[in-house]
């Protein structure tokens, strides 16, 4: 028994260098394409019929270094593989246009492990997927199993899935007092935040005006990752900014108290 063991041992250790060589290269390439496709998608941001073509091609550089490395491995070791190559290079374009055109008609997968999400009012983090359940943490520390097809016969809110997240704050102002400066103070505060996007550019609306307040809503786009602190930085200067100012200032409740002489 030992000596089939050692035998063993003795034979992976020959292969050492071989599966260790094979490894990098696989990896290497793979990291090399990653880094290109997000390079190009900052560059470009592509849309559409052009954003599916990317992914489509270098899905396929992926699979080409995997069928490649595998090649390669199969040849040090002394398996027959001449003329494989050609039949693999072509399969994998075939399947890629394949794949080029199903890929809109293709069920896409509502969320993954790691995702932010909200499924039937419960918002957490999801840990786990099944074909019987849904691990979701939440964030009171919470673990919530739930069936995976009732999960999936609801509404499911990803809010991990989109890279850029809209931020709306509304504010309600006093009438009567100056609303440019009081727009132009929103918009400032925005543009001033490091953590605000510039494309697309923040923008301040009036949304009405009635005797007790105007109501203004500021809209600004911020990474993902960033909404919640970005929003809570951006409410913090809101109102330090309003205290400090004269022409305009932040609505307060009223109270109308009427009487009737008898």
């Amino acid at each position: 028994m030992m000596q089939a063991v050692s035998d063993v041992l003795a034979s992976v250790g020959n292969y050492g260098s071989l599966i260790a060589s094979i490894v990098a290269v696989m990896f290497g390439g793979m990291i090399v394409v990653y880094l290109l496709y997000r390079l190009l998608h900052s560059v470009i941001k592509p849309k559409g019929t052009f954003a599916r073509v990317m992914k489509v091609f270098f899905g396929a550089l992926y699979v080409l270094i995997l069928v490649v490395t595998v090649l390669l491995a199969a040849e040090r070791v002394g398996l027959p593989v001449k003329g494989l190559g050609a039949i693999a290079i072509l399969a994998v374009i075939v399947g890629a246009v394949i794949v080029f055109f199903l890929l809109p008609f293709l069920p896409r997968v509502p969320f993954m492990p790691g995702h932010m999400v909200e499924i039937r009012g419960e918002l957490g983090i999801v840990e786990a997927v099944t074909a019987y359940q849904v691990v979701l943490r939440t964030f009171d520390g919470q673990t919530l199993y739930l069936p995976t097809p009732l999960v999936m016969a609801g509404p499911i809110r990803n809010f991990t899935d989109q890279p850029r997240r809209r931020i709306a704050l509304e504010v309600e102002l006093q009438p009567g007092g100056d609303l440019r400066r009081g727009r132009a103070v929103l918009a400032q505060l925005m543009k001033t935040n490091p953590k605000v996007l510039d494309e697309p550019p923040p923008m301040v609306y009036i949304t009405g005006i009635s005797a007790e307040k105007v109501g203004v809503v500021a809209y600004c786009w911020v990474a993902t990752a960033d909404w919640l602190a970005t929003r809570d930085a951006l409410w913090e200067s809101i109102n330090q900014a309003f205290q400090q100012e004269t022409s305009v200032q932040l609505a307060v409740p009223r109270l109308f108290v009427s009487g009737n002489n008898g």
